[in-house]
C-alpha cells in the first residue's frame, strides 16, 4: 500500500501530460514522408521507400478514424507507456519523478507530434526497453511471458519502421533470452540469436508480401550516389557509372552546384534530378561493384565524407530550418502559437536553447554510462537495463556513420530518448554497493 500511494501523484500528473499533449497536439504533424505513406495507406500499395508495415497499420487505423489522428495516437501512447514503466522501477525512488517529466524533455517533446517512422521506430523500442528493465530489475515472474510476448510484438514494429533498427535488435532479443530464466549461459545467447533471426525473417517476409517487385525502390542506392558525388568532387574527378552520366540532366558541373555535405536530397529528389538510380539488376549491380571500387581506392576520402555527414548529425537540432512554431501550426495550439507576440516568445525561447538541444552534449553521458554498465555488471539489477540502452545508441551511431544519407537530429532521436531514459539506472548503479 505504501509503494502505491507513492506512486499516486506521479502518475495523476503523467495521466494530466499524456491526455494534455493528445488535446494539444492533435491530430499530429504530417512530415513530407509521412504524407507519402498516408497515400500508400489509402491506396494499399506500398512501396519499400517509407516502412511498409506503418503504411500497413495505418490503413487499417484509417478505416476506423481517417487521418493521422490514430496513428499519432499509437506512437505517443507507446511514449507514455514507457514513462509509466520506467516510472515503476523508481517507484521508491525520487526518479520516479524524473519519468513524469520525461516526456515534456525539450528534444523528445519536440518529435512527440511528428509522424515519422524514426519515432515509430524510437517509441517501439523505447517501450520495449522499458518493459524489459521492468522484468530485470524486479525479477518479476507473474505476468513475464505475456510481456515478453508484447516486448516482441513492439520490437517487430519497430525494426520493420526502420532500416537501422535490424543493426540494435539483437541486444533486445538477447534481453529477451535473459528474462527467460533471468541468467545468461550459451542457452540464453542461442535463444536471443535465434528469436533476433525469426523477427528478421518475419520482417522481410512481411516486406514480400506487402511490396511487390516492381514497388521496389532499391533506397541504398541513393547512399552510394551520394559518397561517389562526394569522393568524386574531393577527387575533382567524375566517378560514376557509365549509367549514371548518360542521364540526359547529368552534368559534373551541377553534381559540384547542387553538393551538400548535409544530405543527398538535391542531387536525387528534384524533378530533373541530376543522378539517377539503376532502373534494373544490372545497373543496380554495376552501381555496387563501382562504388566498392571507388572507396577501395580512396579510403580517406570516403571516410572523410562520412565523418563530416556523421557530426552533424550531433549537431543538429530539433526544427532548424522552420520557426518551431510553424512547426505545430496545423494542430489544436496553432492558432494559439501563430499569435504574434507568442510567435516572437517561442522564437526568442528557442534560440536560447538551440545549442542545448544538440547532441553533441549527450555523448560523454554516453560513454560514461558504458563504462558503468560495464563495472557494476555483477553489483546492480539496474546495470543490464543501462549496459542494453548504452549499446543501443553507440551501435545505431555506428550505423549511422556508414548507412545514412543525410544529417538531421531526428536520426539520433532514439538515442537521446534512452540516454534519458538511462539517468536513473545510471545513478542506482553509481551507488551499488
Amino acid at each position: 500500500m505504501r509503494k502505491s500511494q507513492s506512486l499516486r501523484w506521479p502518475l495523476i500528473i503523467l495521466g494530466i501530460c499524456y491526455v494534455g499533449s493528445i488535446l494539444a497536439f492533435w491530430p499530429g504533424i504530417v512530415s513530407p514522408d509521412a504524407a507519402n505513406q498516408y497515400a500508400a495507406a489509402v491506396a494499399g500499395i506500398y512501396t519499400d521507400h517509407h516502412p511498409p508495415i506503418m503504411s500497413f497499420v495505418w490503413r487499417y487505423l484509417d478505416k476506423i478514424y481517417p487521418g493521422p489522428g490514430l496513428l499519432f495516437f499509437f506512437h505517443i501512447s507507446m511514449l507514455y507507456a514507457a514513462a509509466f514503466v520506467f516510472m515503476q522501477c523508481f517507484r521508491d525512488s525520487l526518479f520516479k519523478w524524473w519519468f513524469v517529466v520525461f516526456p515534456l524533455i525539450p528534444n523528445i517533446l519536440s518529435y512527440t507530434p511528428l509522424i515519422v517512422k524514426d519515432v515509430g521506430f524510437a517509441y517501439a523500442y523505447l517501450l520495449s526497453a522499458a518493459l524489459l528493465s521492468y522484468l530485470m530489475v524486479f525479477r518479476i515472474k507473474k505476468y513475464k511471458y505475456w510481456i515478453l510476448s508484447l516486448t516482441l510484438a513492439l520490437l517487430f514494429y519497430g525494426t520493420a519502421a526502420k532500416f537501422q533498427a535490424r543493426y540494435l535488435l539483437i541486444f533486445y532479443t538477447l534481453g529477451v533470452a535473459y528474462c527467460w530464466k533471468y541468467k545468461f549461459s550459451w542457452r540464453a545467447a542461442l535463444a536471443g540469436v535465434v528469436l533476433y533471426l525469426a523477427l528478421i525473417f518475419a520482417m522481410f517476409g512481411l516486406h514480400s508480401w506487402l511490396v511487390p517487385s516492381a514497388q521496389e525502390s532499391h533506397s541504398w542506392q541513393l547512399v552510394k550516389l551520394y559518397d561517389l558525388s562526394a569522393i568524386s568532387i574531393a577527387h575533382n574527378k567524375e566517378l560514376f557509372p557509365e549509367f549514371v552520366k548518360n542521364n540526359p540532366d547529368y552534368s559534373f558541373e551541377r553534381v559540384k552546384s547542387l553538393f551538400s555535405p548535409r544530405e543527398v536530397d538535391p542531387l536525387v529528389f528534384a524533378t530533373h534530378s541530376v543522378l539517377k538510380v539503376g532502373k534494373n539488376e544490372a545497373e543496380r549491380m554495376e552501381l555496387s561493384r563501382y562504388w566498392q571500387e571507388t572507396v577501395t581506392h580512396h579510403p580517406l576520402l570516403y571516410l572523410q565524407h562520412r565523418f563530416r555527414l556523421w557530426i552533424h548529425n550531433l549537431y543538429s537540432t530539433p526544427s532548424e530550418r522552420t520557426h518551431p512554431a510553424d512547426y505545430f501550426k496545423n494542430t489544436l495550439i496553432g492558432e494559439w502559437m501563430m499569435q504574434p507576440t507568442v510567435h516572437e516568445k517561442i522564437g526568442m525561447l528557442y534560440a536560447a536553447l538551440n545549442v542545448a538541444l544538440q547532441f553533441i552534449w549527450l555523448s560523454p553521458l554516453l560513454v560514461f554510462y558504458t563504462i558503468l554498465s560495464f563495472v557494476k555488471f555483477k553489483k546492480s539489477n539496474y546495470a543490464i537495463p543501462l549496459l542494453m540502452f548504452s549499446l543501443t545508441s553507440i551501435m545505431l551511431l555506428g550505423v549511422l556513420f556508414f548507412c545514412s544519407m543525410a544529417a538531421t537530429a531526428r536520426y539520433v532521436f532514439m538515442c537521446v530518448c534512452l540516454l534519458h531514459a538511462s539517468h536513473g539506472f545510471a545513478h542506482k548503479c553509481w551507488h551499488a554497493k
